[in-house]
């Protein structure tokens, strides 16, 4: 039996002597020429120096995992950052911590083999230990970046919500610029400015990490840096960056944290005094949370929680008017205080009562996605005064807003997430929601605001009376019409935010506006900016057929809405010219729900035909910007015809199954047989990288 080495070397009992006297066994030892050789003891020697062999090769190997888990341990902070920032920002951001730590952690190699220079397979060949380190760090992250569904399973934190400081309007714009791009593209970035790699080492990294298109990546990258450089930075290629990404609001080792699950504790009837005293039991309540909103309950608190609550306990943070003119990014981070009761301290301490550690009998309302808990340190007070009746405060924290409400002796707090929020989508807050209609605060930077019907696209918008940033009361959306008869909107003008060109804001039933975009087929000329094409005349003219199918994404938490007329051709018998829309509704999770229309000739929004409905779907959006669908379609002689469309790159469409055709094309009609109409064919597409791609639904 062999003990080891490699399969092609000689045994050493049968291996040649090197004098040409045989092998050295025919020779034997020095006990065999005393006549009593020890064959076992010959053998036992053998095996040694076979296995010493292995040993060393072992011991050296080992060595290097040494070594390599030494070299981790030393740069663990910045190969964390680097994970952190190539890891989509539409993450939750304690997953997101989370995760970064879990990749940084699993770099190190857990089988001998993986160790040598090919440690990152054939790419990853005459790489140093460091490199490889940095390579599957980067691996791992975009792999991440293509499902970020993968489960995380240590490092695991319970009880607790981790997240990096938060940063200022600067920060939050780099946040944003990188949460733009995609993730080939954001470990361009990351890697030029934080490792200092030029083009070819970044290139080749990325090569080994398996990005297929590493020009395409540097090209996002080359186009997305400007706007990583704040006003204040000196010009310079990535001197922003370099300053901003090492900063801690980047740093997923340098972390606050707060309870997760301080409101779901409420809901455990009140303890007696002596249990209060003690921390372990409390801290036994967490494991029995169970409902996100429940408003009611325990006023006990683990002593770990007490301190997190006490920080926030004092009055809000005011912010300067005009602080919005002072930045290069617009969003909830910029809006100065304001309202006429922000003087009135007790108001507002009752409000970061409310957040903090509400009362009993304080209604509690968590939007989609917003965290629980208490706000990260001092929240930042937006507004205070009274609203028909009311008196409203609205409070910040970076990542969400809540809204205290104080009326005939009753109060209430509502909280929403404002995750991702940029100049458009962070544009007007709902107040007050009640008969007479719904008022908005406006953004410091809104210049003008009108009411527009989505159904009605000739129409031109009804100015919208402001008064200290709060609007008269506009329509509800949810209780406009019940037969989708009108679709109100908000139409708001901003010389800082949009250059003066109109965008439109929708109530879906949040604490936020929704922004509603607009992106053209790709043979109609446009900026390549959705919300600056929302107002255009062909924009308004979808909207107007397709508005009915906002009732549907109500009490979503979306930010924003994009409308995407994705292809338009005549249909036979000289019927005029179809439309197909999709509509991707994004929320702030980077999740998103997909609505897709077929708009045949003269279809009012009534009559537009919904094709496909997909929940938590990345179809219609950058990362999933190829699709093909089909449906029937009734002629004026009562002929049916299959229609289908693809997007842009679609190069040819195929059915097969109840009818059968091809075209080489982005569209395809089929006549259907005489008789019953048949069931859905099957559906293909070319697409023009080759790949092929099969019917949405």
């Amino acid at each position: 039996m062999r003990h080891g080495g490699d399969e092609n070397t000689p045994d050493p009992a049968t291996r040649p002597d090197p004098n040409g006297r045989g092998s050295q066994a025919d020779h034997g030892g020095p006990d065999d020429r005393a006549g009593h050789t020890d064959r076992s003891a010959l053998g036992r020697i053998r095996r040694t120096r076979v296995d010493l062999v292995e040993l060393c090769r072992r011991r050296l190997d080992q060595g290097a995992v040494r070594r390599t888990e030494a070299l981790l341990v030393g740069r663990y902070p910045e190969l964390v950052r680097l994970a952190y920032l190539i890891l989509p920002p539409t993450m939750e951001r304690h997953r997101r911590v989370l995760a970064a730590h879990a990749l940084v952690q699993d770099a190190l190699p857990g089988r001998l083999r993986d160790l040598g220079r090919g440690a990152g397979g054939p790419d990853g060949a005459d790489m140093s230990d460091a490199d490889l380190l940095r390579l599957r760090v980067v691996r791992g992250a975009l792999r991440l970046n293509r499902s970020t569904r993968r489960r995380v399973l240590l490092p695991q934190v319970w009880g607790l919500r981790l997240f990096p400081p938060t940063g200022g309007a600067d920060a939050l714009a780099i946040e944003q610029a990188l949460g733009r791009l995609s993730g080939p593209a954001r470990a361009v970035l990351v890697l030029r400015a934080l490792d200092g790699l030029d083009p070819i080492e970044v290139a080749e990294l990325l090569l080994a990490a398996g990005v297929e298109d590493v020009l395409a990546a540097e090209a996002e990258a080359d186009t997305a840096e400007p706007a990583l450089r704040p006003v204040e930075a000196p010009a310079g290629p990535g001197l922003a960056a370099d300053r901003l990404l090492r900063a801690d609001q980047f740093d997923p080792c340098t972390l606050r944290a707060s309870p997760s699950d301080l409101l779901r504790r409420r809901r455990r009837r009140r303890t007696a005094l002596g249990v209060l005293a003690s921390t372990g039991a409390i801290a036994m309540i967490a494991w029995y949370a169970t409902d996100r909103t429940a408003p009611s309950g325990d006023r006990g608190r683990s002593d770990q929680a007490a301190p997190a609550a006490q920080v926030v306990a004092g009055p809000p943070r005011s912010i300067p008017a005009g602080a919005w003119n002072t930045t290069t990014r617009l969003d909830f981070e910029v809006w100065s205080t304001r309202g006429a009761r922000a003087g009135d301290e007790a108001l507002t301490r009752r409000a970061v009562r409310a957040w903090t550690d509400p009362e009993d009998g304080t209604p509690v309302t968590l939007g989609p996605d917003a965290a629980v808990g208490p706000p990260s340190g001092t929240p930042r007070l937006l507004y205070a005064g009274d609203v028909a009746g009311a008196a409203v405060v609205l409070l910040a924290d970076g990542t969400r807003l809540a809204r205290y409400t104080e009326e005939h002796g009753r109060h209430r707090l509502d909280v929403a997430s404002s995750d991702d929020s940029d100049e458009r989508s962070a544009s007007a807050v709902v107040l007050r929601r009640d008969p007479a209609g719904v008022r908005m605060l406006l953004a410091p930077w809104v210049d003008e605001a009108a009411v527009r019907d989505l159904r009605r696209p000739e129409d031109k918008g009804k100015p919208l009376a402001i008064t200290g940033g709060i609007t008269a009361p506009m329509p509800d959306l949810g209780t406009a019409a019940k037969d989708c008869a009108t679709v109100p909107v908000l139409e708001l003008l901003s010389g800082r935010a949009a250059d003066n060109h109109p965008y439109l804001l929708a109530d879906l039933g949040e604490l936020t506006a929704t922004h509603l975009t607009y992106m053209p087929p790709p043979d109609y000329f446009h900026t390549g900016r959705p919300s600056e094409a929302a107002s255009s005349e062909r924009a308004l003219n979808i909207w107007s057929r397709t508005a009915c199918a906002l009732a549907t994404l109500r009490g979503r938490g979306l930010r924003l809405v994009n409308n995407w007329e994705f292809a338009h051709f005549d249909l036979p018998e000289s019927a005029g010219e179809a439309m197909w829309s999709c509509l991707h509704a994004f929320d702030r999770r980077g999740g998103g729900d997909v609505v897709v229309q077929f708009l045949p000739p003269g279809a009012s929004a009534t009559g537009a035909q919904t094709v496909n409905r997909l929940t938590d779907s990345p179809a219609c959006s950058r990362s999933g910007n190829d699709i093909v669908t089909s449906t029937w379609w009734r002629s004026r002689t009562g002929t049916w015809y299959l229609v289908a469309a693809g997007t842009r790159d679609v190069v040819k469409v195929s059915a097969s199954g109840s009818v059968t055709g091809s075209a080489d094309a982005r569209q395809l009609v089929i006549k259907a047989p005489p008789g019953a109409l048949p069931p859905a064919p099957a559906l293909a597409a070319n697409v023009r990288n080759g790949t092929t791609i099969k019917s949405l639904g």
